[in-house]
């Protein structure tokens, strides 16, 4: 009879992610009785929490478009040629089909999953008592935290230049499971709920295992119960919470909380054994390489449609026309020709099949061991993010110089000079970090910088401004409000 709920929960979810936001909206909700039925025991309750994690992982959101589809396609990351099916998309062209349709399904995506943990929220209120007050506290922590890093992604993407002006119309928020569309607020407006979004979560996640026994290792804190304490590194933990929390900050302008909130991952890292960097060998291992540098994550998705959106993207047999590659002088100029940067010689080969002269991406490509526990992971939050912003928001210039100089010895580079200018050291490591992440382009937009790489030529950059960093509303939005 548990499968049997278990299943109802799912196909609540399901059925969440099939309908637009506004027509999610206009649904009446779930009968009370079959609400009960889900919620009747603890592993009902799991079932549908870990149901959101399902939903960050689809297609429409970080399982491919937020991260290394759409949204590092208008990074320019790849090379999209004439011929090319996403060449609009890296034309900034929104008003066409595909990106049009691309775009609305990512917002309709992430504002069910958002709809769905408020669902989830309000039920564990109701439903209290069904397990402990410390559970209850981590399962509250994550679905808030979720909430507001679909906010904070919504706002990134179809929100205003924040750093031009803030005031300007961003997107809703929603902090209930409403029946009705929320107003559009202005960027700062909902830059203030995502922030009080934040620290709600940490509060509840003060006493997250992950921080005294790491990201893997259960506890016996929570009756043994592997869901709670077990591979934490999974989830919307406290730590990357806080690293959420020092992206947000510096998005907003407020570089001083920023490097506060950064610092105190760095210095956690510093204090445990529990986020080393990886290793050049374990890296570069011929047989079974870390290509997403897995240690030093704090939170990484699972998904289990990896090696499919490996193959759709990236797979060398794909024709010119589908394959998604950049050119290999742009590749080299962001490596500098320095194939020791171990981000760059696993994640980027010339095949031994599909005929392909250029390197082709290799980095969620699978390897042979089953047991190796970075399969299926695609990062969200990770070491050298918190590192890239202390150095960013260093108040000396020397001391950002020594934070990149930490980043570029654990990736096999050399130190830079002293006389080096850390903003423009500090572009080129994102660069080559964040490849297949999706963090490039909103980097690009939070700086609101005004000409970026040409993706799809040899050289030469292109003119960036609010029709290229903003993406319009979806007409059903824009028409219920």
């Amino acid at each position: 009879m548990n499968q049997y709920f278990n299943k109802i929960a799912l196909s609540i979810l399901i059925a969440f992610s099939a309908v637009s936001c506004s027509n999610f909206l206009d649904v009446v909700p779930q009968d009370k009785i079959l609400e009960s039925q889900i919620f009747k025991d603890e592993a009902g309750m799991q079932n549908v929490h870990n149901g959101l994690y399902m939903m960050l992982a689809s297609d429409e959101l970080y399982g491919r478009q937020l991260t290394m589809d759409a949204v590092d396609i208008l990074g320019q990351q790849y090379n999209m040629p004439a011929s090319h099916t996403k060449t609009k998309m890296a034309l900034y062209a929104y008003a066409e089909a595909n990106p049009k349709k691309v775009f609305t399904e990512i917002w309709q995506k992430a504002f069910t999953t958002i709809l769905s943990a408020n669902k989830f929220l309000e039920s564990l209120e109701e439903h209290s008592g069904i397990v402990s007050q410390e559970k209850a506290n981590l399962l509250r922590g994550e679905a808030i935290a979720i909430r507001a890093m679909l906010h904070f992604d919504m706002l990134r993407l179809y929100g205003p230049i924040y750093k031009v002006d803030p005031s300007m119309p961003s997107i809703p928020y929603y902090d209930a499971p409403v029946t009705s569309n929320n107003p559009i607020l202005s960027a700062k407006d909902a830059m203030s709920k995502i922030l009080a979004d934040i620290d709600a979560a940490l509060t509840l996640l003060q006493k997250d295992p992950i921080l005294t026994t790491g990201k893997y290792k259960a506890t016996n804190d929570y009756d043994a119960n592997p869901y709670y304490s077990q591979n934490r590194g999974m989830r919307m933990n406290y730590l990357a919470v806080k690293c959420l929390k020092a992206r947000v900050l510096l998005y907003a302008g407020d570089k001083t909380g920023a490097s506060t909130a950064a610092n105190e991952v760095i210095n956690f890292t510093k204090s445990t054994t529990f986020f080393p960097w990886t290793s050049f060998l374990d890296a570069t291992n011929s047989a079974n390489p870390d290509k997403i540098f897995s240690s030093e994550n704090f939170f990484a998705l699972s998904d289990y449609t990896l090696y499919k959106t490996q193959e759709d993207l990236f797979d060398s047999k794909l024709g010119d026309a589908m394959i998604y590659s950049p050119l290999l002088n742009r590749l080299n100029t962001v490596f500098e020709s320095n194939d020791n940067d171990y981000r760059s010689l696993p994640s980027w080969k010339i095949p031994v099949v599909g005929g392909k002269t250029q390197k082709t991406f290799f980095k969620y490509a699978d390897v042979p061991d089953s047991r190796m526990v970075f399969r299926l992971q695609i990062p969200m939050f990770k070491l050298s993010e918190m590192y890239l912003i202390a150095a960013e928001t260093a108040t000396v210039p020397a001391d950002g110089i020594a934070l990149l100089n930490t980043l570029r010895y654990n990736r096999g580079l050399t130190n830079l000079a002293a006389t080096a200018v850390l903003a423009t050291e500090v572009t080129k490591e994102y660069r080559k970090e964040f490849m297949g992440e999706g963090q490039l382009f909103f980097y690009y937009k939070r700086n609101n910088t005004t000409a970026i790489p040409n993706g799809s030529a040899a050289s030469g950059n292109i003119a960036m401004g609010a029709l290229q960093y903003v993406v319009p509303l979806p007409d059903a939005e824009i028409n219920f409000q």
